[in-house]
């Protein structure tokens, strides 16, 4: 007589990976919830039956693993099935691996972040000085910010960079400029949004883990200055005749009417 383990063992070997189907018709596999025991072998047969089955379903498109660190040795037997990287998660602890099913099927596979960094820097002005800092080993004044945190926006990136640095408040204003670097660090795109802030404070603390100074300098002072460098110039040149013209970018929180997910558009307007 066949006891229930054994015959539950061999219908767990004969399964398949039971994803959700996501809008762009991509089945998504997560390792933390639809797992096999650790067997390469098991591992191999489940994924072959399931890209099979998916394969033959017009609803699915694409297939996704997101991997998690402890499942790792999954990897090596999905690149070997042409799965390609896509990302990490933001914390490093997943990677995103991909296969085209439909050689004519939806496009839905963008490139996303770690291929781009995105930073904001804040614009302060407190009647015609701005706040300007110098990072270890730089030569140049420039507008103090940093790197955008998972999560956050832009206006509250700014806003949080300036306050680490320079220990000043500042409330969001408006955007002003971007710069778009196509290789930088680590070969990857970089994105640097420039955000016009009020200061609600004027005392500068400095941190000095991340500059080595930062005062309050004469804007005509900064135009001139040879250790300014010529982009950060140009932000205050938009931001000064932009202020003259009447013209900004705005923002404004809205909500995806599919996804329903929050998010913000920056728009121009002319006061």
């Amino acid at each position: 007589m066949i006891s229930r383990r054994l015959v539950t063992e061999a219908f767990r070997k004969m399964s398949v990976f039971s994803g959700a189907v996501d809008r762009h018709k991509g089945v998504v596999i997560k390792s933390t919830t639809d797992t096999v025991g650790d067997d390469p072998m098991e591992f191999r047969s489940k994924l072959e039956r399931s890209l099979i089955k998916w394969s033959e379903d017009e609803q699915v498109h694409l297939a996704w693993f997101r991997v998690d660190r402890r499942h790792a040795h999954w990897i090596p037997e999905l690149a070997r099935n042409d799965f390609r990287f896509h990302r990490t998660s933001p914390d490093g602890n997943e990677l995103w691996m991909y296969k085209r099913l439909k050689a004519n099927g939806i496009e839905g596979v963008g490139v996303c972040a770690p291929h781009t960094y995105t930073g904001a820097g804040g614009l302060v002005l407190r009647n015609d000085s701005l706040l300007v800092v110098k990072d270890h080993g730089l030569p140049l004044w420039k507008l103090p910010g940093g790197y955008i945190e998972p999560g956050e926006n832009i206006g509250d990136a700014a806003v949080r960079e300036v306050l680490e640095e320079t220990g000043v408040q500042c409330e969001f204003n408006s955007l002003v400029a971007f710069r778009h670097v196509q290789s930088g660090s680590f070969d990857c795109a970089d994105l640097y949004f420039v955000a016009a802030l009020r200061p609600l404070t004027d005392q500068i603390i400095i941190d000095d883990r991340e500059i080595t100074e930062a005062k309050w300098m004469k804007c005509e002072d900064f135009l001139q200055d040879p250790e300014v460098g010529e982009h950060s110039r140009l932000f205050l040149r938009t931001y000064l005749e932009n202020k003259e013209t009447g013209v900004g970018l705005q923002h404004k929180s809205m909500v995806h009417q599919l996804t329903k997910k929050e998010f913000v558009t920056y728009t121009p307007t002319i006061k």
